[in-house]
């Protein structure tokens, strides 16, 4: 008897029907996957990479989501300010989210049913609506949106600027908001929309991947710090230190990235025999495009502005900065449009991840079709303001201080469900590494969250 044949829901259309985005993916399209999925479980692992790049997803969904302003502005004040020395910094960061990240390949393959609803069932609405569905979801996709677009319409003048055309933000907002809400009104529409919108996220990873690589290859490398910077665990002292690797650490992985990756792997119709597909998508399309953009990213800066007196500690300060160091090369253009792929993927991940989190919220069973998921997937371009308006700050503030109770709280729900034989029957989670791992990761980003918020404030440090 095969998994699916096992399976509480019973077959393969049947399954999928636990969360409707997938219902549009044709049966043969679906039973075309598992073929092939079968084809490469008989091959070498390095064989089989060429195959989880094409069927993956969810993965580069999150890695794209992930890669966000915040990510990228503290990888860039990084290299700007200590060089090679904290590299390490997201190889930790990275290495303690993996364990989560797993934990949500085994709750779409083989727990089969959305986790805020499972969450709900076991542990009681407050935990799954409140949370997870609207702290962790819906507030971090709508606030910090305001950040994304910022960014990206600054990133859309400045390209301009370099061209000869003034198109200064407050005139290039609607065609930024256009392409994000384009795309992700896109997601699960008809039989292809996931695949699509995979696709541009994949092709975006991509564009960051070659420009700031272009970068790189322009102002080279210091190969033995950069590896000394790898391995060798550093921070600067006093408050200076502790905020490098607040910074960093939180803006890798948190509730968002949970459960993005579970209900993109859904959406998908993924389930048991895909499994080692989603724990290589987790490895694949998610843990390594972050390292190696971060890795690049703070590497052009130890090699361009660090040591160079006092640097700009704002994403387009640092961009300003850096770009006459380039040179009249290509390498200049480059960097602001791989750049501006990091705020349109993140804008475009957080609409997704708000209408998903507002569906679960009121128990509202997800059309693509419906006016009220189209209106609450453009619900966080409110962050249109931001063409004109600066940053919230001190709604951040607040959103982050219950995003460290939350990370922690809903952190713990997850760990419970994972080893919770009621749940997850003989799939859950029997090896003591991960547990371990998942409570790392869990006790870290409380901490550091906490840390963060209380040094903003000014009592810390």
């Amino acid at each position: 008897m095969t998994d699916v044949e096992s399976s509480p829901l019973g077959s393969e259309r049947e399954r999928i029907a636990a969360y409707p985005l997938a219902e549009a993916i044709p049966e043969d399209r679906l039973n075309a996957e598992l073929a092939a999925l079968e084809r490469m479980d008989e091959k070498p692992l390095p064989l089989r990479i060429p195959g989880y790049f094409r069927l993956g997803g969810p993965g580069f969904m999150g890695a794209a989501a992930t890669l966000g302003a915040g990510t990228l502005t503290a990888a860039m004040l990084s290299g700007a300010q200590f060089g090679y020395k904290t590299l390490w910094v997201s190889l930790v960061a990275m290495g303690s989210g993996i364990f989560m990240m797993l934990a949500m390949a085994r709750f779409t393959a083989k727990g089969q049913t959305p986790v805020i609803q499972l969450q709900q069932r076991e542990h009681g609405w407050f935990m799954a609506k409140v949370l997870t569905a609207f702290l962790g979801l819906v507030c971090v996709a709508t606030v910090f949106n305001f950040g994304q677009v910022a960014l990206g319409t600054e990133l859309v003048e400045s390209i301009s600027a370099g061209l000869g055309v003034d198109w200064p933000r407050e005139w290039n907002w609607p065609i930024y908001g256009l392409i994000t809400s384009w795309v992700a009104l896109s997601y699960g529409r008809g039989g292809r929309g996931v695949y699509y919108v995979e696709c541009f996220m994949k092709l975006c990873l991509l564009a960051m991947l070659l420009c700031f690589a272009a970068c790189l290859i322009v102002v080279g490398i210091d190969w033995g710090a950069a590896l000394k910077g790898l391995f060798v665990p550093w921070l600067p002292r006093g408050a200076q230190g502790i905020d490098l690797f607040i910074a960093s650490s939180a803006a890798a992985i948190g509730v968002m990235d949970w459960v993005f990756f579970n209900y993109a792997g859904l959406s998908k119709g993924w389930g048991p025999r895909h499994e080692r597909l989603a724990r290589a998508d987790v490895y694949i399309g998610f843990a390594l495009p972050f390292l190696l953009i971060s890795f690049m990213v703070i590497c052009v800066f130890a090699g361009t502005l660090h040591s160079a007196g006092d640097v700009p500690t704002t994403a387009i300060g640092l961009s300003k900065a850096l770009v006459p160091l380039l040179g009249e090369t290509g390498a200049k253009y480059a960097f602001l449009f791989g750049f501006l792929m990091v705020p349109l993927t993140t804008t475009v991940a957080m609409s997704i991840v708000c209408a998903i989190g507002l569906h679960e919220i009121f128990g509202w069973r997800p059309d693509v079709r419906s006016w009220r998921w189209k209106t609450c997937i453009l619900l966080p371009q409110i962050a249109l303001l931001g063409a004109w308006l600066p940053s919230p700050v001190l709604i951040i503030i607040v959103i982050a201080a219950m995003l460290s109770l939350t990370n922690n709280i809903v952190g713990w729900s997850f760990f419970l469900l994972l080893n919770d034989k009621k749940v997850m029957g003989e799939n859950r989670s029997k090896s003591w590494g991960w547990n371990v791992g998942i409570l790392v990761q869990v006790t870290m980003l409380n901490s550091v969250a906490l840390m963060w918020v209380l040094n903003r404030m000014g009592l810390w440090g």
